[in-house]
């Protein structure tokens, strides 16, 4: 609601303390935003680890916000966007945290919260797409960049939280380092129906965005907002080892001779050999044996920078 209709819109905030070392300081330079493009002062609420930020979303829903504004990484992000998803609310990000792959993905400044809170009171509402996960309990799960199995959830649960608040993405690789080496596992895999793939292999990854990981392009011409997620699938190769995977990642080089396949889909389903570790936007949830992948096509509301940048 524009403030010249008749009111000053109103804004909710959904912040996880635990990313903000000066909480106040930070607080007040978000209402201190607020006022500046004539809106009323933020409605708080904070994040616990039991949901990340569900509960809070809800609460914040329930007030008929006009705006509701996202501070925290990945999974806060994640946790906010499956209560908002599909209604008309629209979404602003407030990045904090190593990752904020979503942020990364459509343009947001992640290392000034100023620029960021200009374009959450005066960007564009867009739809993006939200992709969606189902593994052995039966629980469908919202993501907004990506959900996997093998490998990549191997390499999140293995980082350590304290050195990647030191050095960033350099905890990864730490981590990394440590499970890339394990052993693979056998896969068959449908996309939208039909059989596409089976045999041994080290990641089933669905992305949202393209660029998954440290800004590297993974996921070959993943859109937010195409209504299709793209699948990777990572094979073992003696041959190459890891140093074939860089550069099949670098040249983009998919279902030939390369370790990665890609396929584009709205519907992926696998089954495994044995249970593997799944993730969804960088948490573990869990082993599974088989699982889903889905997308709600712009099922969520955003706000972007004008011009958008979508990836």
């Amino acid at each position: 609601m524009d403030a010249s209709l008749g009111r000053s819109p109103t804004v909710a905030v959904i912040i996880n303390p635990t990313k903000f070392p000066d909480f106040a300081a930070t607080k007040d330079q978000v209402t201190d935003g607020a006022r500046r493009f004539n809106w009323h002062d933020p409605l708080w609420f904070e994040t616990d680890k039991a949901d990340s930020g569900v509960t809070a979303a809800r609460s914040a829903l329930a007030q008929n916000p006009d705006l509701v504004c996202v501070m925290g990484g990945d999974g806060t992000v994640r946790a906010v966007a499956s209560v908002l998803r599909g209604t008309a609310v629209p979404c602003g990000l407030l990045p904090s945290g190593t990752g904020n792959l979503l942020a990364r993905n459509l343009g947001i400044p992640v290392d000034s919260l100023s620029d960021a809170l200009e374009i959450a009171f005066l960007g564009q509402n867009r739809a993006i797409d939200v992709g969606l996960a189902t593994f052995d309990d039966g629980e469908e799960r919202a993501f907004m960049v990506m959900g996997g199995v093998g490998l990549d959830a191997d390499i999140m649960e293995q980082t350590d939280g304290d050195l990647k608040k030191k050095v960033g993405w350099g905890a990864y690789v730490v981590a990394g380092g440590a499970t890339m080496f394990r052993a693979g596992f056998g896969v068959t895999l449908s996309v939208d129906g039909e059989e596409h793939a089976s045999g041994d292999c080290l990641m089933v990854l669905a992305c949202n965005c393209s660029s998954v990981v440290a800004n590297i392009e993974l996921a070959t011409g993943a859109k937010v907002d195409d209504g299709n997620l793209e699948l990777v699938m990572l094979r073992p190769n003696a041959v190459a080892g890891w140093v074939g995977v860089a550069i099949d990642v670098a040249t983009r080089m998919r279902n030939g001779m390369a370790s990665l396949g890609q396929w584009s889909g709205r519907e992926f389903r696998f089954d495994l050999d044995r249970p593997v570790l799944a993730e969804i936007d960088g948490d573990p949830v869990g082993q599974t044996r088989t699982g889903r992948f889905g997308v709600d096509p712009g099922g969520l509301l955003v706000r972007l920078p004008v011009p958008a940048r979508l990836g």
